[in-house]
């Protein structure tokens, strides 16, 4: 497996990945994706979003997504404003992976790799945050050491979610 940003070369896989993401969000509570219009400005945004723009009022991030095969199998999204309101919300790391590829350890690597990209900056902790009900994530969670500090609602795009809040311990560099 593969994991890396995302380029223009990978628009093929990438429109079968979201034609599978949106498909499984019609019966999915969980999926959180939305379709990309512009695949161009897509990878174009991805590229700048690691720097702050002015009126920006999201934290910055880097999505990295994970290719067997030249297939994408799912993706990581890493959130670098430690202190930022959002991601003390709901998180400094969030993944998804295709339901075809599910069940075989893809979410436990891209997590894996997530945490390596905060320990090299010398991030020691992260939250992360599952929908309460979504037991294969918290599960994942806290089998990497994930601790719960909080079930709680919160408000998000307009909706509440009940939401279960970890501590995931990233280590030292």
């Amino acid at each position: 497996m593969e994991i890396r940003k995302m380029t223009l070369r990978d628009q093929r896989a990438f429109l079968e990945f979201e034609d599978e993401l949106l498909e499984d969000k019609r019966s999915n509570p969980f999926v959180e994706w939305w379709p990309v219009e512009d695949f161009e400005d897509f990878v174009a945004k991805s590229d700048a979003s690691e720097v702050k723009q002015s009126g920006q009022t999201y934290s910055t991030y880097t999505r990295y997504f994970a290719f067997i095969e030249g297939a994408i199998v799912g993706f990581v999204i890493c959130f670098w404003e430690m202190n930022h309101p959002d991601c003390l919300k709901l998180g400094h790391l969030g993944y998804m992976v295709a339901p075809s590829f599910r069940h075989r350890g893809i979410a436990q690597a891209l997590v894996a790799f997530a945490l390596k990209q905060y320990r090299c900056l010398g991030i020691e902790h992260i939250l992360i945050a599952a929908h309460e009900e979504n037991h294969a994530s918290r599960q994942l969670i806290e089998k990497l050491g994930g601790r719960l500090i909080a079930l709680e609602t919160v408000n998000h795009l307009g909706k509440k979610l009940e939401t279960a809040r970890y501590e995931l311990r990233v280590g030292r560099p």
